[in-house]
């Protein structure tokens, strides 16, 4: 009979522990909720807006001697300030009516702000102000920024003229009867009306919320032109479709290269409050009441454009390699957290390019110049 063999015990080992398995969700929101909150976004702009003007108007009314007469007039003479088939020089908005919409398009931006602070940190969470970059922008990317203003300016209102040129395309006939309204509105309302609270609003919504989700979810070129298609849509002006698709992408850019929701936000104030200034301030110069921009002025413009984004990219907030993760653990995600890195990242910034920089400065003081002696 054969024994049995005199085997070693067996030999237990623990099973090696297996890291749980992390599900990164993409940053919302997707396509169809961006368009959703869009909605949501202009309905309670036109909300805010409809109310302050009920309002506004009201109290004028009941101040009149005849209110009944007041509003009649007052109608009236807006029905034929923004007259489709007038020909030649309108008359302006009544003084009364004109003030009452000024203070709606204020009170527009103060609850598109209220909207902002109640869906924004909601739907992206903790941390929310450093996923979309609001931090102190580089000092650099600020003068940089500065120094863009007049050639975006400029060039935005090149792809616009080109555009109705060759589309035949009309801006609407109350645009420019509107602006003669602030120029008899106090100038700190109007700042906030016109540059600081859409410049605000709009990019704190579209360049921090929807496009931290559209540019997650598509990657950062098919992200930025949804972002764009969206903001040029809110805008409800088909006159001005392209034009404001291209200024939302190049605004993307900024905030891209400077991981600040800061950055655009000055650009965009800055060229709304000095656009209104401009056409205010401006005389027309030809008999369709237009301002003349010389070819020369453009090229110049173009030049800025060219040589300050150069100078930003290559200057770009770049994250440091041993910047911490956001705190809970999760790893950078730079597909994910489009544009800032997790909360608790820092930044280095790139070496600014001396060539492009020497330019920007240049082709700034060149436009200073044509600008001063072409309006004189």
């Amino acid at each position: 009979m054969s024994e049995l063999a005199n085997d070693p015990p067996l030999v237990t080992r623990p099973e090696p522990e297996v890291a749980p398995l992390v599900v990164r969700r993409p940053p919302k929101p997707g396509f169809i909720e961006a368009v959703l909150w869009c909605v949501i976004f202009i309905a309670t702009q036109m909300l805010g807006a409809i109310v302050a003007v009920t309002v506004a108007f009201t109290a004028y009314a009941l101040a009149a001697p005849d209110p009944k007469a007041f509003v009649d007039e007052q109608f009236t003479a807006f029905g034929k300030s923004v007259d489709l088939k007038a020909e030649g020089e309108r008359p302006p908005i009544p003084f009364e009516f004109g003030q009452s919409l000024a203070w709606g398009m204020l009170a527009a931006q103060v609850v598109s702000l209220g909207l902002i602070l109640l869906v924004v940190p909601r739907r992206i969470g903790p941390g929310w102000k450093q996923q979309i970059g609001v931090r102190r922008p580089y000092w650099l990317h600020i003068a940089l920024v500065l120094l863009l203003v007049p050639g975006f300016i400029v060039m935005s209102d090149l792809i616009q003229t080109v555009f109705l040129t060759l589309t035949g395309m009309k801006p609407p006939a109350a645009m420019k009867t509107l602006n003669g309204v602030f120029g008899q509105f106090p100038w700190p309302l109007t700042v906030l009306a016109v540059a600081i609270g859409p410049g605000l609003v709009e990019e704190l919504w579209c360049r921090g919320f929807l496009g931290r989700g559209l540019c997650a979810r598509n990657g950062v070129v098919v992200g930025v032109l949804l972002t764009s298609a969206l903001f040029s849509a809110m805008h409800l002006d088909p006159s001005q479709l392209v034009v404001i698709a291209a200024m939302g992408a190049y605004l993307h850019f900024v905030y891209l290269v400077t991981r600040s929701i800061w950055a655009p936000i000055l650009l965009h104030a800055m060229n709304n409050g000095l656009a209104i200034f401009l056409a205010l301030a401006m005389k027309p110069g030809n008999e369709q009441g237009e301002i003349v921009v010389p070819a020369i002025v453009h090229i110049a413009a173009f030049g800025l454009m060219v040589f300050g984004s150069v100078a930003l990219w290559t200057s770009r907030a770049v994250p440091e390699p041993d910047s911490p993760a956001e705190e809970g653990g999760e790893p950078d995600a730079p597909d994910i957290y489009v544009p800032p890195a997790p909360a608790g990242a820092r930044f280095g910034y790139a070496e600014v390019s001396p060539a492009a920089l020497m330019f920007t400065v240049v082709s700034f003081s060149t436009l200073m110049y044509l600008g001063y002696h072409f309006s004189r």
